[in-house]
């Protein structure tokens, strides 16, 4: 495969992960609405944690860099807080 070909197909990779970081945002949108229902906080640092050490796991597993990984999943967490956030304000 040329250069050229091979950045196709990270295209089309980046397109898949765009549409499942979509998925999760909307998911946490409904996660946020849920937390003002029970009057929960929306930051639930015991929750964050155990999603690190998931995706570190999932990282080693595939031979990618755990460290990469976290540093990728503390910026979708930080959206999916936010996304949260605004769910609450807008239901609230």
């Amino acid at each position: 495969m040329n250069i050229e070909e091979l950045r196709k197909k990270i295209d089309e990779v980046d397109a898949q992960i765009v549409e499942l970081i979509a998925q999760r945002q909307q998911i946490s949108r409904e996660i946020g609405k849920g937390k003002n229902k029970t009057s929960r906080v929306i930051e639930d640092r015991e929750r964050e944690l155990r999603v690190l050490t998931h995706v570190r796991e999932l990282a080693r597993g595939n031979k990618i860099s755990a460290a990469d990984i976290e540093t990728i999943y503390k910026q979708i967490i930080s959206a999916s807080k936010k996304i949260q956030g605004v769910a609450v304000a807008f239901q609230g």
